[in-house]
């Protein structure tokens, strides 16, 4: 049947709650504040909230963030004609994998929460640019009989888009990663492993960091610890994309959108990663997008079914 376009007036308001801009390649290259290579979120987050909001003049807040995630793209992978991202959790906080540069050199403590991992992904050398973008997640054939890998089951057979290797060096060379600095990596890290500890990025430190590990572990470091000593030996390439956006119209606690001026604008409201998120840069833990947009989604419905008292 066909879309004929259709125009409703609304008598009391227009809540935005129609998502971020993630989608969007020229919002994302104009406002976000490194690299954002893919997002995990449906492909129709294109913005248009933002766009309507500015068209009213709309105060902006929080551009520059999002809900940042380490990602993989797998090849052929497609959602409604668009390359899918898959977001990368449990994989790189279990045991037997890490995470390396094109140095082959851990730049991140790889089971921390994965918006906070945005930071070391969008570290900008001077001369070498986004060294830490693409990067790799390393593993080794325990980990993938273990716990399997997005999608590949426990003992699963690896798929053509792993780049799968007798050992170390020759992984380096079919990757590009720099061979002394990935023996090297591997080497500290299983003497790390060995005694119970992650001496320079503290992974296992905290209870956050076994919270997707191995519940079978004899101690807390044991969940996300483990060496990487079995061949073959295993790469994935991995780069930081995003859940959703965190940027949009400021608003206040009724999710009235502002104006440039400060003021209201009469009869606007957004919620959810349409709005300029209350958490800024922060991640609070899990529900940190969908708890806001539930206060501000209920609060900006009361406020409109009120008549919007503030105009």
């Amino acid at each position: 049947c066909g879309t004929a376009a259709r125009q409703v007036r609304a008598r009391r308001g227009v809540i935005l709650a129609n998502g971020g801009f993630e989608w969007d390649t020229a919002l994302v290259e104009a406002f976000l504040r490194g690299p954002m290579r893919g997002a995990v979120s449906p492909p129709n987050n294109t913005g248009d909230a933002l766009r309507m909001a500015m068209a009213h003049g709309a105060d902006l807040a929080n551009m520059g963030e999002a809900w940042w995630v380490p990602i993989v793209r797998i090849p052929g992978d497609i959602i409604d004609g668009q390359q899918r991202s898959r977001s990368v959790r449990l994989e790189r906080t279990r045991p037997r994998s890490i995470i390396v540069n094109r140095s082959g050199r851990r730049f991140v403590n790889e089971a921390c929460d994965y918006n906070s991992m945005a930071g070391a992904f969008h570290y900008l050398e001077p001369r070498g640019g986004y060294v830490n973008d693409p990067a790799w997640i390393v593993f080794d054939a325990e980990h993938l009989h273990r716990y399997g890998f997005l999608g590949v089951e426990p003992g699963g057979a690896a798929p053509e888009w792993f780049c799968e290797s007798p050992d170390l060096a020759a992984l380096a060379a079919n990757t590009g990663i720099d061979p002394d600095g990935l023996a090297q990596t591997v080497a500290s890290w299983n003497r790390g492993v060995a005694a119970g500890t992650d001496p320079e990025f503290g992974r296992g430190a905290s209870a956050y960091d076994g919270y997707w590990g191995d519940d079978q572990a004899d101690t807390p470091a044991g969940r996300t610890l483990g060496p990487l000593d079995t061949a073959p030996y295993y790469a994935v390439p991995l780069s930081v994309g995003a859940m959703g956006t965190k940027g949009g119209p400021r608003t206040d606690g009724d999710g009235r959108v502002l104006h440039v001026t400060g003021r209201p604008i009469r009869g606007l409201f957004a919620a959810g990663n349409a709005m300029a998120g209350v958490t800024g840069r922060a991640y609070g833990g899990a529900g940190g997008t969908i708890g806001p947009a539930m206060v501000f989604g209920f609060r900006a419905g009361r406020a409109a079914a009120a008549g919007d008292s503030s105009v």
